[in-house]
């Protein structure tokens, strides 16, 4: 069976088995808690799946239908009944004319039954209560009312102006509209016991998912409650995200691969008591929420290092929500490590790009990326027990040198950009001292110079060896110390806008050699993974090659040599356009592309039977640099 319900009295957490590739390394076990729970994950996870194995657990164990309700599952495409009316779907031009309409009378006692919102209509057709409750609410967003009837084609739908005017049918109104009325039917049928949506968002504006989510947390909880209901859903808008509190975390599946079974943290977890990690999810806005549903995370230490992360990706073509990639801001270095144990949790790759204070001052972040499993391998290269005792001794080098070069120290100190903010003038003095070891340890006194670059090179050795694993530093100070503006009383945040303003302006070299820290962060985060057409026509173009010069003539037309190409290849072959340019002095092929989405410098280019077409073609696609 592929779902498996725990049968103890009703107990919550309700434990589901799930077969999410009918394989069986692929088993995941979701806990559904009373209100609502939470599947999220990129397309193709495994998240419908889930809902619909969930439906059957609780089908199998009678855990609704007890209590004389139903359960209720609304499908991705569940406005497919309605779609004919609005949209040419069976054929160019063909949009049905006639006023749009749902369901039959037969089914009007099976409307759980339906995965679309033919279901919903027919529950608010049978109940002049349901009706009210979802009118109510459509008057105050939309200034509109719902007439039902019943005619040879099924239940007729009709939207009426509440302010004044002829009703109209459904056929013209907003996608998004009929979505919410179903929606809301559903949400407030108290018949309903379990209530299952995939991909609730579909067709709402932002503000409309957040007044779903509300109506939603309304009316969730547990079914044996006949005002409530169990609520599951399958989503990618943060929006739909309900999390207020960390006590909410549990409620809430991670999904990240269909080959991998979800994360999900437990009631009872020591996680859930952290009074900083309590204080971090308090404070995530939606736009930081999206991190959840992120494959990989990248923590940043506030405001001024999102805005200049993010601007740099942007600007070098490093697409992080494509990659599937999310920075989120931390309230200094102490949040790092418990905002780290979090999305590790959620099995999330988790990076953190740190002021270097966070290396300075103690080794608290530097113990917990010490502690990876990817750690050790790369300790044992280095020679170490672990990083963390690499850290120890270059830790306890930097204060002997620091003892020995006093002078040299306190000189270098002062004309360093001073980005520290402690009053402590020891820390003040380590910090700085640190960051003009990593950045140019030559501008040292004399005296200091050689004992400082060996130093460089111990603690480069450590940096580099943390960004193996995740950890990195802005080995200058803060973000502040890479900027080309600078201005006494400015905010950081309007200073790291004014720095950005002239990204595109700058040369992307420039910008590596500059942001080196940066930007070795984002590669680790978002792996450059950008489409590279060339890598699919190369091979194709060898074949066609090939194929053109075992079958060719001195005489074959143009139209013969693209019949080659196309028998070899298929259709493919249409993207090139071959033509003969053979002489006395051998066979020749002439390469042009035929499509204008395929466009290359390098084309046209003629070719000889005398040349390898494995040195020849990737020189002519030689793929994105």
């Amino acid at each position: 069976m592929d779902t498996e319900v725990g049968k103890a009295d009703y107990k919550w957490p309700l434990k589901f088995k799930i077969n999410l590739l009918k394989e069986a390394h692929s088993n995941a076990v979701i806990n559904i808690l009373p209100g609502i729970t939470t599947l999220v994950g990129p397309n193709g996870s495994g998240k419908t799946r889930a809902l619909r194995a969930i439906k059957s657990g609780l089908q199998a164990e009678n855990l609704i239908e007890r209590y004389g309700r139903k359960i209720h599952l609304l499908a991705a495409g569940r406005s497919s009944p309605l779609e004919n009316y609005r949209a040419a779907i069976r054929g160019p031009g063909n949009i049905d004319p006639g006023d749009a309409a749902v369901g039959h009378t037969s089914h009007k006692n099976q409307w759980w039954e339906y995965e679309s919102i033919t279901g919903s209509f027919l529950a608010l057709d049978s109940r002049a209560d349901l009706r009210l409750k979802v009118e109510a609410r459509l008057q105050q967003l939309f200034d509109r009312s719902v007439q039902l009837s019943w005619s040879q084609q099924g239940l007729n739908l009709r939207i009426l102006p509440v302010s004044g005017g002829a009703s109209y049918a459904a056929n013209v109104e907003a996608s998004g509209v009929l979505q919410l009325v179903a929606l809301l039917a559903a949400i407030h049928n108290d018949e309903i016991g379990c209530l299952l949506i995939d991909e609730p968002e579909i067709s709402l504006h932002p503000q409309h998912q957040a007044f779903i989510m509300d109506e939603m947390v309304r009316v969730a909880g547990d079914p044996a409650d006949p005002a409530k209901k169990l609520i599951v859903i399958a989503t990618h808008s943060a929006s739909m995200l309900s999390l207020r509190r960390i006590d909410e975390l549990p409620s809430i599946a991670f999904f990240n691969s269909v080959h991998k079974p979800p994360a999900q943290i437990h009631v009872g977890d020591g996680l859930l008591d952290r009074k900083k990690l309590a204080s971090l999810v308090a404070r995530l806005s939606t736009t930081h929420r999206m991190a959840m549903f992120a494959e990989r995370v990248l923590l940043v230490e506030g405001p001024s290092d999102e805005v200049i992360v993010t601007q740099l990706a942007h600007r070098l073509d490093l697409h992080l929500l494509a990659r599937n990639a999310q920075i989120l801001p931390v309230t200094g270095k102490g949040e790092f490590g418990e905002a780290a144990k979090l999305f590790e949790v959620m099995k999330k790759h988790v990076a953190v790009l740190a002021d270097l204070d966070a290396l300075a001052d103690d080794n608290k972040l530097v113990s917990y990326f010490s502690g990876r499993s990817a750690a050790a391998p790369v300790a044992d290269r280095l020679g170490r027990i672990s990083l963390a005792d690499l850290d120890r001794d270059v830790r306890d080098e930097l204060i002997s040198f620091m003892i020995k070069y006093q002078a040299s120290v306190d000189e270098a100190a002062a004309s360093y950009p001073d980005w520290s903010s402690t009053t402590d003038q020891t820390v003040r003095k380590r910090r700085l001292t640190l960051a003009r070891l990593l950045t140019d340890p030559s501008t040292f006194p004399s005296d200091a110079v050689a004992d400082a670059k060996r130093l460089s090179a111990r603690f480069s050795v450590l940096v580099q060896g943390l960004a193996e694993v995740g950890c990195f530093f802005l080995r200058r100070g803060a973000i502040e110390n890479y900027y080309r503006t600078s201005g006494a009383g400015r905010t950081k945040p309007d200073l790291a806008i004014e720095e950005t303003v002239g990204f595109d302006a700058r040369e992307s070299e420039e910008l590596h050699r500059t942001y080196e820290d940066v930007i070795q962060a984002l590669a680790y985060t978002a792996p450059n993974q950008r489409v590279d057409d060339d890598l699919l026509l190369r091979p194709k173009l060898g074949a066609v090659l090939a194929a053109a010069f075992l079958g060719m003539k001195r005489e074959s037309s143009d139209d013969q040599l693209n019949a080659l190409a196309r028998t070899t290849i298929g259709s493919d072959a249409d993207v090139f356009r071959l033509s003969n340019k053979s002489t006395d002095k051998g066979m020749r092929i002439g390469v042009d592309i035929a499509s204008p989405l395929f466009k290359r410098d390098t084309f046209p280019f003629e070719i000889s039977c005398d040349e390898n077409p494995n040195i020849v073609v990737p020189k002519k696609l030689p793929g994105l640099k």
